[in-house]
């Protein structure tokens, strides 16, 4: 088993947990108060049960090898993607957080390591 899996499966877990439990943590990286119940809707929607969500297919990547090949594609592109996406709205704004900074490599780095396997 990778350990990149492990790492990935604790880390969107973690994510997934603490934003379904309390999604006003989101505001620490976006430095906007979630104030309406539609606003902690949608944060406990993509960020809490997408990333449990993610978090369960990793763990069956795991532990069940014939779906790994598939699961670290998808996981590993979506990461790609969210780096993508992330980079194109930092290119066009500019933000002045350092924590955008870091969320834009840790998604573009594990998102590569995950789809290319590589530990």
């Amino acid at each position: 088993m990778p350990l990149s899996l492990l790492i990935a499966f604790l880390l969107f877990a973690a994510m997934g947990g603490a934003l379904l439990w309390k999604p006003e943590y989101l505001a620490r990286v976006t430095n906007q108060e979630p104030t309406t119940p539609e606003a902690r809707s949608e944060i406990r929607a993509v960020y809490g049960g997408f990333g449990i969500a993610i978090a369960l297919a990793l763990f069956v990547a795991m532990v069940y090898s014939d779906f790994r090949g598939g699961i670290m594609f998808t996981v590993g592109l979506s990461l790609i993607g969210m780096a993508a996406g992330r980079g194109y709205s930092a290119w066009l704004e500019r933000p002045t957080s350092n924590i955008i900074w870091g969320l834009l490599a840790g998604e573009a780095l594990f998102g590569l390591i995950i789809f290319f396997r590589m530990f």
